[in-house]
């Protein structure tokens, strides 16, 4: 009888201090995984490595999967962080990535990045400066946010953005997104409710689409040979369970 007091105590108490926060652009709650006795080192350390082709995948199509596993796996609402880089690079030194992108989750009120895709230097979860500096080389980053659409729309053109604009100088800019937001382009569409052609229109994201999903796994899980053959959609069904 006191153990089963102590645990009722114990989440009664987690259940008062959890730190759920808002992402206002989007109206999305990320909810704390300390309620649910997890942690960030957790969560990253159990993020799928093997099936996912980690050198030579795109991030989004990655971090689809990840959100994917995370919400069916742990029933964790993560969030996303989209980098748009200037001309400065960090520790990745890859000159020709315009973006990159990471999953995140909220632990006791704090965003952090849970980037699995580069054992090499990232070997564990990062607050968000820590990974501005492994993939920027900079914490001099501007955060895009509703009413920045001449910065959003630039996500419509794959290319890099400009260090200099009417807001100012940055080496970064940056947008916390929920999880279902899948690419830059979808991330324009929802923060500035038109797509690339100025259509106006409902592009909220509050569930990953099946049809992305599936696209995004074949890109990140098998060659280009088993798409043609259709290796890719028997793999990917099986594991993400549709």
């Amino acid at each position: 009888m006191k153990h089963s007091f102590l645990v009722f105590c114990a989440l009664i108490s987690s259940s008062v201090f959890a730190q759920d926060i808002l992402l206002e652009d989007f109206n999305y709650t990320v909810p704390d995984i300390a309620r649910r006795g997890l942690t960030k080192e957790t969560v990253f350390k159990g993020m799928e490595r093997k099936f996912i082709k980690l050198g030579s995948s795109i991030c989004s199509n990655r971090a689809l999967i990840w959100a994917h596993d995370m919400k069916r796996e742990l029933n964790i609402d993560s969030a996303k962080m989209f980098l748009f880089y200037s001309e400065k690079t960090g520790e990745a030194g890859d000159k020709v990535w315009w973006y990159h992108v990471t999953p995140m989750v909220n632990e006791n009120g704090t965003l952090w990045t849970v980037d699995a895709g580069f054992p090499s230097f990232v070997r564990s979860p990062l607050s968000k400066n820590d990974w501005f500096k492994k993939f920027a080389g900079s914490t001099n980053c501007k955060e895009l946010k509703k009413g920045d659409d001449e910065l959003i729309a630039k996500m419509f053109t794959k290319r890099r953005f400009p260090s200099t604009t009417a807001a100012g100088t940055y080496d970064c800019y940056y947008s916390i997104v929920p999880a279902p937001y899948w690419t830059p382009s979808t991330v324009a569409q929802g923060l500035l409710e038109r797509n690339r052609d100025g259509e106006p229109g409902n592009y909220e994201r509050t569930s990953i689409l099946t049809g992305e999903l599936m696209q995004a796994c074949k890109e990140a899980s098998t060659s280009a040979l088993g798409g043609i053959f259709g290796g890719a959609e028997k793999k990917c069904r099986e594991y993400l369970g549709l």
